[in-house]
C-alpha cells in the first residue's frame, strides 16, 4: 500500500492523503484522524494496511448492501451491475482506531436515480450505520 502526498491538518486533527493502490485503478482518498506526532500515524497506517488486507471482504458486505436497498423495487439491479455502478472514493480511520467511515461513489455513466454517494460506518469489520435506510444485512 502507498499513501501519497500525506499531509497533517492541525485545525482538523487529521491526516489526508492519497493511497493509489487500494481500490483497482482508483485514488482513495485516505483520512486518519489523530496527533501529528508520527509514532501514531504508523500505528494508523498499519491499520489501514489491515483493512486493506481485508478490502475484498468488505467491499462484498458494502456492494451487498447496496444491492438490497435497490431490490423489491422499479430500480433492482444484479449484484454485478452494482458492483460495476458504484467504486471505493474514499476511506476515513476514526480516532478510536475501530471505526471506519467508508464511501462508494457512482460511476460517471450511471442513471440519474444511482447517482449518489452511498457512505457507510464500519465497527471491527461490520457495518453498523448506513445513509440509506436498511433492512437486510449483509
Amino acid at each position: 500500500m502507498r499513501v501519497e502526498d500525506l499531509r497533517y491538518h492541525s485545525k482538523d486533527h487529521q491526516w489526508f492523503g492519497l493511497v493509489n493502490d487500494l481500490y483497482p485503478g482508483r485514488g482513495v482518498e485516505l483520512t486518519v484522524e489523530g496527533d501529528q506526532a508520527p509514532e501514531g500515524l504508523a500505528t494508523k497506517l498499519t491499520l489501514v494496511r489491515e483493512l486493506a488486507a481485508d478490502l475484498d471482504d468488505v467491499l462484498e458486505q458494502l456492494h451487498q448492501l447496496a444491492y438490497h436497498k435497490y431490490q423489491g423495487t422499479q430500480w433492482a439491479k444484479p449484484l454485478a451491475d452494482i458492483r460495476a455502478m458504484y467504486f471505493l472514493s474514499s476511506v476515513t480511520l476514526k480516532s478510536d482506531n475501530t471505526s471506519w467511515w467508508l464511501v462508494l461513489e457512482p460511476e460517471f455513466d450511471v442513471e440519474t436515480v444511482y447517482n449518489h454517494f452511498l457512505r457507510f460506518t464500519m465497527v471491527k469489520r461490520e457495518i453498523v450505520w448506513t445513509n440509506f435506510a436498511r433492512d437486510v444485512t449483509a
